[in-house]
């Protein structure tokens, strides 16, 4: 008796806390995913001549059919396509050494539009040979392919935007690389871009190419991205329905310390397959042990973002050795993907000396800490993120361990079956007319306030 006495007054203090997390969600957005978007990933691979060549490939199941069987012939194309130019590995060890990865990244957005982006990568001895890619607009309901004259309409002044994003993008990248300035301007022409390869995620318009068509020795992806707002007023009725997010809740996913080769991949795995825009916050020394790694993440629109070269605490370095970390591991991700990040966390969360050293980025920390740096397990993990988790938050995660990303079926699954999108740092702002400043530290991204501070582990 005494025990149930015990347990009844634990619940009556814990019901309160519960009412709280409840009203601070947010009225009249979607507590769950709409049917139509129910998804499924078949997989399979093999090894071919002896363990000389390895094969992965993924087929995206979606509700309608018609969508599948496209995908399945794209993904299969590119096998027979790709396989005869692969290297054989003389070591036997073709699943580390000699890879063929086919890969299927999607996004839901709207009320039934979905994208994919379809890579198919070649790697030999960890070093990426090449990345062939195409992406693919749908219309669930009816199964209609989705072009960018289907987004804006043909007199519509967004061309003329596009244009001139692309223009400055591409000329901006690989600083000390010989390019193709005729290549651009081709790119830039109204025909190339109303048949160019793009995808729509949460809150972003990204439109893809491949950097050898301007830059021949670089076997990487290059990205022009466009938030949906910036767009608004030149879509089409129907674009403007299916781009429109505000009725779902959203949180941006963030994990540190990486890139490692194991985990970061089985991280991508897991993110890929539930629809999830990731912002890594990479570490230089580990990009500089994984550029291979540093490539897929870049490649698959994920968002690269710093945490610092050495992930030395601000309070062991001055103002130039801090800015020093940040510009020595922007010239390193340069040298892979070509363009510098445009946001920075601070090693163990301590910022105020980096504001103070003015490093020139925003500076994310987080409202909601998995912990999952301590070891605990995925379950345990899922729990901090459910338990705390609320529209408009920063998740802190990391994929350097060998744990987390066993969690992310458990939480994603969550997130998603209650009406939550997994959005990259810089969509969460956009969506909730934040545009994020210089040197101004960031602990979450409600609609108007972003000043809330978890700085537990300082």
């Amino acid at each position: 008796m005494r025990r149930l006495i015990s347990i009844l007054l634990m619940l009556c203090l814990l019901a309160p806390c519960a009412a709280f997390a409840q009203e601070e969600q947010p009225a009249g957005k979607h507590d769950s995913w709409p049917e139509i978007f129910k998804v499924e990933y078949k997989t399979s691979d093999r090894k071919e001549d002896n363990n000389r060549y390895y094969v992965y490939k993924e087929y995206l199941i979606t509700t309608n059919e018609t969508v599948n069987e496209e995908i399945r012939s794209i993904v299969d194309d590119y096998d027979a396509q790709l396989f005869p130019q692969m290297q054989p590995d003389g070591d036997k060890n073709a699943k580390r050494n000699s890879r063929l990865d086919i890969e299927v990244i999607h996004y839901f957005t709207g009320d039934s539009w979905v994208s994919t982006l379809t890579e198919a990568r070649i790697s030999y001895k960890r070093q990426q040979v090449s990345c062939d890619f195409t992406t693919r607009t749908y219309d669930l309901e009816s199964g209609e392919r989705i072009l960018l004259t289907d987004i804006f309409p043909e007199d519509s002044p967004a061309w003329d935007l596009l244009a001139q994003r692309v223009q400055e993008h591409l000329s901006s990248l690989f600083p000390e690389d010989p390019r193709n300035p005729e290549a651009i301007e081709q790119l830039c022409s109204r025909e190339a871009l109303e048949n160019v390869d793009f995808t729509l995620s949460g809150m972003e318009l990204t439109l893809h190419y491949q950097a050898k068509t301007v830059y021949p020795d670089r076997p990487v992806m290059m990205h022009v991205r466009f938030f949906y707002d910036e767009l608004w007023d030149y879509m089409t009725p129907e674009a403007r329905i299916q781009t429109d997010n505000t009725d779902y809740k959203m949180v941006a996913i963030t994990c540190d310390d990486g890139p490692s080769y194991g985990p970061t991949n089985n991280t991508l795995v897991n993110y890929r397959h539930y629809g999830a825009r990731v912002t890594y916050f990479t570490v230089g020394t580990r990009v500089n042990g994984n550029p291979d790694i540093l490539m897929r993440q870049f490649d698959q629109n994920h968002i690269i973002a710093s945490h610092s070269y050495d992930h030395w605490s601000g309070y062991t370095l001055d103002n130039p050795g801090m800015r020093a970390q940040l510009n020595k591991h922007n010239e390193l991700l340069i040298s892979l993907v070509g363009e510098p990040v445009t946001m920075f966390r601070a090693p163990g969360g301590t910022y105020p000396p980096w504001v103070e050293a003015e490093i020139g980025v925003p500076i994310i920390q987080w409202s909601v800490d998995s912990y999952d740096y301590t070891g605990k397990s995925a379950k345990r993990i899922f729990y901090s993120i459910r338990n705390n988790t609320i529209d408009g938050d920063i998740i802190l995660l990391h994929d350097s361990g060998k744990i987390m990303y066993k969690a992310i079926p458990i939480y994603a699954d969550w997130l998603r079956k209650n009406g939550f999108m997994m959005v990259t740092v810089e969509e969460l702002a956009r969506i909730n007319g934040i545009i994020m400043q210089p040197n101004v530290v960031y602990h979450k991204l409600f609609e108007g306030d972003w000043s809330k501070r978890n700085d537990s582990n300082i």
